[in-house]
């Protein structure tokens, strides 16, 4: 383990010496200078030969050093001007060539060659543009037919949108119209409760029956506004048999009773509630209103047979 250590620490140090210039040089320049002492350490002679010549040589350590800093801080400089001569001397050689190249006429096999090559490029151009068109199509080909998917469902949400406003605009006006039938609810309540007040003691007509004689059987009030109220409740009646009436909101079917009876709208209103409490109309929880079952016969059995 200490042995693999070791090995990687002086691969470490040979690998930064190697990339380091000044050590390199140095190092280089102190074996130049100083060779004869690798000389005679390598040399046969015997040890004590070796040593006393040693001993009287003089090691050099300063002109190593002075070629080193030379080599480092010197030839790169020196180097530098030696490489743009070179390279001023390369652009000269080369301007010289274009010209001398540019005033020599080429051969007619040479002027031939030129024109084959030309040709072949315009064909291979022509080529290219022919693909690139028909690339071109295809992929134009190809997005319409993506898109037209895409333009349907778009035209598809405009109409439905289209639809959906002229809904919300409807369904917009009934709500102005019933504000304003909720304006007057207090008027028609005040009335309503006027009329029970008023015919209270009155027994309600039994719509099976055709005269109003039988409903004050039990009673002798024969006031003549009386017959006026039930005369009012057979002709709202009358509109749900004869008018062809079809399911819709509560303010349109207001609106045509009024316009058939040409009674008030409160009275209509309060006869109205009235059918509603005996069931022979049905209000649905999105406001529209229809005729049940039990209405449908009530109106068969009072006015079939006229």
């Amino acid at each position: 383990m200490m042995g693999e250590e070791l090995k990687n620490s002086i691969k470490a140090k040979l690998y930064d010496f190697a990339y380091t210039p000044f050590m390199s040089s140095y190092v280089i320049s102190w074996i130049l200078f100083n060779h004869k002492y690798l000389l005679v350490y390598f040399g046969t002679s015997m040890l004590d030969h070796k040593l006393l010549y040693l001993g009287e040589c003089h090691v050099e350590f300063l002109f190593p050093l002075y070629f080193a800093l030379i080599y480092v801080f010197v030839y790169p400089a020196i180097g530098l001007v030696f490489y743009y001569v070179t390279l001023w001397y390369n652009k000269k050689s080369m301007k010289i060539k274009q010209q001398i190249e540019d005033e020599t006429p080429i051969t007619q096999e040479q002027a031939r060659e030129i024109r084959r090559e030309h040709y072949k490029l315009a064909d291979e151009r022509d080529q290219a543009l022919e693909k690139l068109k028909e690339s071109q199509k295809e992929h134009t080909q190809a997005l319409a037919n993506t898109l037209k998917p895409l333009q349907e469902q778009i035209e598809s949400y405009y109409s439905t949108q289209k639809v959906s406003d002229e809904l919300i605009q409807k369904l917009e006006a009934e709500n102005e119209s019933l504000k304003k039938s909720l304006e007057n609810l207090p008027a028609i309540t005040a009335e309503r409760d006027e009329l029970k007040e008023k015919f209270g003691n009155i027994k309600r007509v039994d719509l099976k029956t055709r005269t109003v004689s039988d409903a004050f059987s039990e009673t002798d009030i024969t006031k003549e506004e009386d017959v006026i109220v039930e005369d009012d409740r057979t002709k709202v009646l009358r509109y749900f048999y004869e008018g062809n009436y079809k399911t819709t909101t509560e303010t349109t079917a207001i609106d045509q009773i009024v316009n058939f009876t040409k009674l008030a709208r409160p009275k209509i209103k309060l006869i109205y509630d009235q059918l509603l409490s005996e069931r022979i109309l049905n209000k649905s929880d999105r406001g529209y209103v229809s005729i049940t079952d039990s209405g449908n016969k009530m109106l068969v059995e009072l006015f079939d047979h006229e």
